[in-house]
C-alpha cells in the first residue's frame, strides 16, 4: 500500500498544475482556484471527469502530502522538475482520487479492520477512518442516553437556527450561556433534521443520524456475522461516527 501511495503522490506532483517551479509552489488551475475545481457555470461546476482515472491526487505545494484531487493534465507538469527534501513527509496511504458526480474528489480507501474499540476508530486529517482505536482523553458521555438536544443559538432549528447536543446535566447552564433576548429575531422556518438524534459519538455529545444496522467495530456493536467483514470508509454515516459496516467478504 505504501508503494502504491508513493506512486499516486508522485503522479500528482508530475501532472498537477503549479504556479511556479518552486518546492513550495501552489497548485492552481489557472483561474485562481487553488483546489483545481474550477468556477463552473450558473447551473453548477463544469464536469471534470468521467472515471476515477481522469483524476489525480494533489497538494497545495509540490512537496506536500495530497489534500485534494484535480483533473489529470499531462501537458502541465511544472512540478516534475521539483526536488523535494528527504526524508519527505509521512503521507497517509489510505486515500485515492475519485470521480464523484463528475467532479474530482479525494476519497478514503475502504479497508478491512477486525478489531473492536470502546469508542470507535481514529479519524485522520482527511476524514478517513483508520484501523486504530481512538483514545478519548476528555470524555463527556458514555452512552447516547447521557446526551440531550438543545438550541445551538437563540433560534434553534425549530425557528430557523440550529441545534446541538450537550450532556443532560448541562442543559440549563448551556441555555443560560446563550444569553438570548426575550424575543429573538428568527426566520421562523424549521431547519430541523428529523433523523438527527442526541448521540454519544466518540466520547462527546453530538446530533447524528442513527448508525446503519450493519455498523461494526465499536465494543457496543455486534460483531460481523459469518461471511462478512467489518469495512471502514464504506459508509459515510458510519465513518462520521468512527465505525465501519459489515460487508460481504471477498
Amino acid at each position: 500500500m505504501a508503494s502504491v501511495m508513493r506512486s499516486r503522490v508522485l503522479l500528482a506532483f508530475v501532472v498537477a498544475a503549479c504556479t511556479t517551479a518552486m518546492p513550495d509552489a501552489t497548485l492552481s488551475n489557472g483561474s485562481g482556484d487553488e483546489t483545481g475545481m474550477g468556477s463552473g457555470g450558473a447551473d453548477g461546476p463544469a464536469p471534470q471527469c468521467s472515471v476515477d482515472a481522469d483524476c489525480v491526487l494533489a497538494a497545495a505545494r509540490c512537496c506536500d502530502c495530497p489534500t485534494f484531487a484535480m483533473p489529470v493534465d499531462p501537458a502541465d507538469d511544472i512540478c516534475a522538475g521539483v526536488t523535494c527534501p528527504m526524508p519527505g513527509p509521512s503521507c497517509p496511504a489510505n486515500i485515492h482520487a475519485a470521480c464523484e458526480q463528475a467532479q474530482c474528489a479525494l476519497a478514503c480507501d475502504v479497508v478491512q479492520c477486525d478489531q473492536q474499540c470502546p469508542d470507535g476508530f481514529v479519524i485522520d486529517s482527511n476524514g478517513c477512518a483508520t484501523c486504530a482505536c481512538l483514545q478519548v482523553t476528555n470524555r463527556t458521555c458514555s452512552a447516547s442516553s447521557d446526551c440531550a438536544e438543545v438550541p445551538a443559538d437563540c433560534c434553534g432549528c425549530a425557528l430557523g437556527g440550529s441545534d446541538t447536543a450537550v450532556p443532560s446535566g448541562q442543559v440549563a447552564s448551556w441555555q443560560a450561556g446563550l444569553d438570548c433576548p426575550p424575543s429573538p429575531s428568527c426566520p421562523g422556518v424549521s431547519t430541523c433534521n428529523a433523523s438527527d438524534t442526541p448521540s454519544c459519538v466518540q466520547g462527546a455529545c453530538a446530533l447524528a443520524p442513527p448508525l446503519p444496522a450493519t455498523a461494526c467495530g465499536r465494543s457496543d456493536l455486534p460483531p460481523c456475522g459469518s461471511g462478512t467483514i467489518c469495512a471502514l470508509n464504506a459508509d459515510a454515516g458510519a465513518t462520521a461516527q468512527g465505525v465501519g459496516v459489515c460487508v460481504p467478504a471477498t
